[in-house]
């Protein structure tokens, strides 16, 4: 026990070093956006896709279309778009004078190549595409062309998710060993300390595990408004001693939205110049229940499960400013259905159990709840069911493991979680993405789509849905999606929650403007003022 204690001092002491370091260095250089994440982001577009890789993403790369506050998209790295009148083919206009942080221009080619990576590697945000991309080529320098499988709806508001690569840059960086045959690991090394982008933001300084940090890029081609910050800094870890003392010693300028209600509290209460900053990005706090582990493989006991949270508490005390969510996708998306209407209600609950396949022993099935240690208010909701359920005969186990933990797990049916509670946050204003990420079946092993559902009828639903064009068509197919799953009870949504962010307001400015992962630290959107620092 001596010696794990002494090597947890020494590595605080070495992280604590470390960010003192990149702290003096970026303080020297001028103004600085310093944020916490609750784990280190993965950068390469290819790759990441959880909520602290989004904030670095939409900071450093481009997309072909921009997010609007309105949910829609405009023209960005593509300036403009034609689509062949059966849906399968889109041609897009590439912006002249765009150049990446290498100084190389962004042509067509580039998109492309970032297309064919992203589809290949099929990581991060190529779920989105790769069940309907059949292809991509450069037409000339500045036409790149998109060929479907079939009519996909959402492509135009799934590709703010596409972010384009140079690829002179990145087949420079090629490692010889990797798992891509003559591209060897597709730069995948490199991109743990580099970025190949062309966006508004450059990364410049890495600690592994610790914190990535990055600068202007001034050459970029939207410009940007006065007193945006020059530099960024995050930090990969959110623990809440070492969170409110760095806002108290203005060592941050923003806490990451995971922190507990408890601590946010605390951290207005100590310095009126701290306030809160809100997002409604449809985030939220679903109920995912493996669908192939018994027993909440079962329905019925699935059901039961949703009666055992005390709603009111869960908005009103342990989330504040929450609503009770009633469907998979939040109420600002498309096609959007308040399908479950779940309350606290022990004899709802004491009889769905009654009509399970598990009913007569029960007690012999206990119900293993995982919760995310990086966020101690999961831990609230897990202690609230726990209690619930033991008051109907049904014994519910909590686990406490970190969320690269839970991550690594979900990658198989056996290991992911029986339950666990997890916050997603739109990462598109179409509901698609949503479906596609947390309910198809080729969506599985991720930490987004531990529900194991793997219903060919769904998956039918979902595919049939996206390839309806017409909007009005597309929302009516969505409702029914969310009707089947409610009937099913494959999960259950608890909350939507805002994103409330702790900043410094005496030298700070945010004000969210686009209610999608990541965009509350869209920099450009940021300002920060050092000389009005206490």
């Amino acid at each position: 026990m001596k010696k794990i204690s002494v090597c947890i001092l020494v590595f605080c002491a070495v992280l604590m070093a470390g960010l003192g370091g990149a702290d003096e260095k970026a303080e020297k250089e001028g103004s600085i956006f310093r944020v916490t994440q609750v784990i280190m982001p993965k950068w390469d577009p290819a790759v990441g896709s959880d909520y602290a890789s989004g904030t670095v993403l939409i900071n450093v790369y481009d997309s072909l279309v921009f997010p609007t506050p309105d949910g829609g998209v405009k023209p960005w790295v593509a300036e403009s778009w034609k689509i062949s009148e059966d849906g399968l083919t889109w041609d897009f206009k590439i912006r002249q004078g765009i150049t990446f942080h290498s100084g190389n221009k962004l042509t067509a080619r580039d998109v492309a190549y970032s297309m064919k990576r992203l589809l290949e590697i099929g990581e991060g945000f190529a779920f989105l595409f790769y069940s309907y991309v059949d292809s991509v080529e450069a037409v000339d320098d500045t036409t790149v062309r998109l060929n479907c499988k079939v009519p996909y709806g959402p492509l135009l508001n799934s590709l703010v998710r596409f972010y384009i690569l140079d690829q002179k840059l990145l087949e420079a960086h090629y490692a010889s060993a990797g798992d891509y045959g003559d591209k060897g690991d597709y730069g995948k090394a490199y991109l743990l300390e580099h970025d190949a982008g062309s966006g508004p933001y450059a990364v410049d300084s890495v600690s592994t595990n610790i914190s990535v940090g990055g600068g202007i890029y001034k050459n970029y081609w939207a410009g940007f408004e006065k007193d945006v910050p020059e530099k960024f800094l995050i930090y990969a870890s959110n623990e809440a001693v070492r969170v409110k003392t760095m806002m108290s010693r203005q060592e941050l300028e923003c806490a990451d939205h995971y922190q507990t209600t408890e601590n946010i509290q605390s951290m207005l209460d100590s310095d009126s110049t701290l306030k809160l900053a809100f997002n409604y990005a449809g985030s939220g706090i679903n109920f995912w229940l493996n669908n192939q582990k018994a027993p909440v493989d079962d329905p019925k006991v699935r059901e039961a499960l949703g009666y055992l949270v005390d709603y009111t508490t869960l908005c009103t005390k342990i989330l504040p400013d929450s609503v009770q969510k009633k469907s998979i996708v939040p109420s600002n998306s498309l096609g959007y259905e308040p399908v479950f209407d779940l309350s606290l209600n022990l004899e709802k609950a004491k009889k769905a159990l009654s009509e399970s396949k598990y009913a007569a022993a029960i007690a012999d099935h206990p119900i293993e709840l995982v919760w995310n240690s990086e966020s101690a208010d999961r831990e609230k909701v897990a202690l609230m069911i726990q209690a619930l359920a033991s008051q109907i005969g049904l014994k519910v186990s909590i686990v406490e493991l970190p969320w690269s933990t839970i991550v690594s797990n979900s990658a198989k049916v056996d290991t992911s979680p029986m339950t666990t509670l997890v916050s997603i946050t739109p990462v598109t204003s179409d509901s698609a993405s949503q479906f596609v990420s947390q309910l198809r079946s080729k969506a599985t092993g991720t930490w987004e789509n531990m529900n194991w559902v793997n219903d060919p009828v769904l998956d039918a639903m979902i595919d049939k849905a996206l390839a309806l064009v017409n909007i009005d068509a597309r929302a009516a197919a969505y409702k029914e999606i969310q009707r089947y799953c409610a009937q099913r009870f494959t999960f259950i949504p608890l909350t939507e929650t805002p994103e409330r962010l702790v900043y410094q307001s005496s030298y700070v400015e945010m004000a969210p403007k686009i209610g999608l992962q990541g965009f509350s630290l869209y920099l450009r959107d940021i300002k920060v003022y050092p000389d009005r620092k206490k």
